[in-house]
C-alpha cells in the first residue's frame, strides 16, 4: 500500500513537472517569436487557427518569409504572410536572418500592363512592399530572376513579374520586324488582355477596352485569335470577340452592369481555389471578385487588401447584392454578397469557389469592411 502511494505521487510529481516543462517551452517560444521574422522550412498551411481544425486560408511556400506576432498557441504560431493573418504549425518554421534590402543603379524602364505586386525578392514567396498600378513606368536594373524582372522602387532594388511589364521604348516581345497582313476584324466584347502569345500564359502587354474594333491576321489557337495592335502581332481570348457586323455594346444602366457582375460570380461556383488565380476555371478571393467587376468595366486590383480601400464604405444593415464584404485585420480576405443572407467566395482549397451564409461565416471572424462599387 505504502509503495503504491509512493508510485502516484511519482507519477503526480513527473505530470506536474512536465506539464511546467511544457507551460514553460511555450512563454520561451512566445517570447522568442514576438515581433520576429521566421522562414517557412516546408510548405505549411496558413490556419484561421492554431489547430489542423481550423480552416486553411492559404499555404505558405517553402523558403518564405512570414512575420510572427508574439502570439502562439500549442505550438502553433500566429503570423502574417502577405497580408494574411493566421496560424501555421511551429514544426515548420524557423527564425530567418536580416533581409537587408539591396541597392542598384537603373539600366533601363518598363511599364506596368496590368495592377501588380512589388515584392522583395524574384517570387509570389517574398514579401510584398509596394503596389504597381497599370501604367506605372518603372526603372530596371537589367537583373532577371526565372519570369521575373528586377526594378527600382523608392530607390531599392525590388521585384515585378515580368508578365506584366513590357519596355517603355522598343515594345514587347509580340512586336514582328514586319507587320502581318490583315484578313478582317473584329470587336471585343469585354476588357481583354491582350498578350504576346497564343496562350493564357504568355505576357501580358496591355488591356483592350470592350467595344474596340481590331484588325486580324487569320491565325488562331485554341482559345486565343492573332491581332495587330500598335504595328504588332499580339493575341486576345477569342471569347471576347464578335464580328463587326454585330451591334456595338451600349452603355448599360446600373442594374444591368451590377447584374453581369452577379452573373459572372454565380457561374463560378464549384470552380477551384488556386492561391493567385483569376480564372477561368481556378480563383482567388480577390481574384475572383476582380474578374467579377470586369465583366462591369471596373477594373479592381488582384489583392483583398487594396480592394478594401476602394469604392464607398457601407453598413451591413445597408449592405446590396454586389457589395464586397472583407474578413480578417489587416484584411486578408473577400466575398461577394448576392441577396438573402448569402455570399460568394473563392473559401479556400478544401473549398473552391462557394455560396455561403454569410452569418455563419461571420459566426467565427467578424466583418471589417464593406465596400460598394455599384450604386443601383
Amino acid at each position: 500500500m505504502r509503495i503504491s502511494r509512493l508510485l502516484k505521487k511519482s507519477v503526480v510529481g513527473v505530470t506536474v513537472a512536465a506539464s511546467l516543462s511544457a507551460i514553460g517551452t511555450v512563454v520561451a517560444v512566445s517570447s522568442a517569436m514576438a515581433a520576429s521574422t521566421m522562414v517557412a522550412t516546408g510548405n505549411v498551411n496558413l490556419r484561421t487557427g492554431p489547430g489542423t481544425s481550423y480552416d486553411v486560408i492559404t499555404v505558405i511556400p517553402q523558403g518564405a518569409r512570414v512575420q510572427a506576432t508574439g502570439t502562439v498557441s500549442a505550438g502553433w504560431i500566429e503570423v502574417d504572410f502577405n497580408g494574411r493573418r493566421g496560424y501555421a504549425s511551429g514544426t515548420y518554421l524557423a527564425a530567418a536572418g536580416a533581409e537587408t534590402p539591396t541597392t542598384a543603379e537603373a539600366a533601363g524602364s518598363a511599364v506596368t500592363t496590368a495592377n501588380v505586386n512589388v515584392r522583395t525578392g524574384p517570387g509570389t514567396s517574398y514579401s510584398i512592399v509596394g503596389y504597381a498600378p497599370l501604367g506605372t513606368t518603372v526603372s530596371t536594373t537589367g537583373q532577371t530572376s526565372g519570369n521575373w524582372t528586377q526594378v527600382l522602387w523608392s530607390g531599392t532594388a525590388r521585384w515585378i513579374s515580368s508578365s506584366y511589364l513590357r519596355t517603355a521604348t522598343s515594345g514587347a516581345s509580340g512586336e514582328t520586324a514586319e507587320t502581318p497582313a490583315v484578313v478582317g476584324q473584329v470587336r471585343t466584347t469585354a476588357n481583354v488582355n491582350l498578350r504576346t502569345e497564343g496562350h493564357s500564359s504568355a505576357p501580358i502587354y496591355g488591356v483592350l477596352p470592350a467595344n474596340s474594333v481590331v484588325d486580324i491576321t487569320g491565325k488562331t489557337t485554341a482559345s486565343y485569335t492573332q491581332i495587330v495592335y500598335e504595328g504588332r502581332a499580339l493575341w486576345i481570348y477569342t471569347a471576347y470577340t464578335t464580328s463587326t457586323d454585330a451591334q456595338p455594346l451600349v452603355a448599360t444602366s446600373p442594374n444591368e452592369r451590377l447584374q453581369k457582375v452577379l452573373d459572372y460570380a454565380r457561374a463560378q461556383v464549384g470552380d477551384r481555389y488556386v492561391w493567385g488565380a483569376e480564372g477561368p476555371d481556378a480563383f482567388d478571393c480577390s481574384g475572383l471578385t476582380m474578374m467579377a467587376y470586369r465583366q462591369a468595366g471596373i477594373s479592381l486590383p488582384h489583392y483583398s487588401g487594396y480592394q478594401a480601400t476602394m469604392g464607398t464604405a457601407v453598413s451591413r444593415a445597408n449592405m446590396q447584392p454586389g457589395d464586397l464584404i472583407f474578413w480578417y485585420t489587416p484584411v486578408a480576405h473577400v466575398s461577394m454578397y448576392v441577396g438573402n443572407g448569402k455570399m460568394i467566395h473563392a473559401r479556400g482549397t478544401a473549398y473552391g469557389v462557394v455560396e455561403q451564409s454569410v452569418d455563419q461565416y461571420a459566426s467565427w471572424t467578424p466583418i471589417v469592411g464593406i465596400r460598394r462599387f455599384i450604386n443601383s
